[in-house]
């Protein structure tokens, strides 16, 4: 793809380029992007506590402590959910590939340390595509009301 035809995706939320990376690539599309930014955004809320500025000027729901960690605990447990879903690999290379922000080179150093860094970071970056695609569904498994 040209440099003229790639842009910045206006909502990836993680600061380096992996995920602009597999969306210029095309192996990810706009549904992959909103589902690693709610689940960056979570994650870091259920472990931190801290919530990001939106930039789309949205007004948040005012509340106290006690909403607040109600909405923390909600957060804590479909991250849970998300992670018993996916696996405990798929889990750990969303936590690299978001929540540390690591890029696929990094990723491959860890992950593969005997395999060639070329093919490592491919692996990895069909791997990280892969689960991105899963998230979505599992998002969407998550989201459904219990009979």
């Amino acid at each position: 793809m040209s440099d003229a035809a790639k842009v910045r995706h206006p909502s990836i939320a993680v600061q380096l380029h992996t995920v602009q990376s597999l969306y210029d690539a095309q192996d990810i599309g706009d549904e992959e992007i909103e589902a690693a930014n709610r689940w960056y955004r979570e994650y870091v809320f259920a472990t931190t506590g801290v919530v990001e500025k939106r930039s789309d000027s949205r007004e948040r729901e005012k509340g106290d402590v006690h909403t607040w960690m109600l909405g923390r605990g909600r957060c804590s447990a479909r991250i849970s959910q998300i992670k018993d879903q996916l696996g405990l690999c798929a889990h750990l290379r969303l936590e690299m590939m978001l929540a540390r922000e690591m890029s696929f080179s990094a990723i491959a150093r860890m992950i593969y340390p005997g395999v060639s860094e070329g093919r490592a970071r491919m692996k990895v970056s069909a791997q990280c595509a892969l689960v991105l695609e899963q998230l979505v569904h599992a998002y969407k498994r998550v989201s459904k009301p219990s009979p």
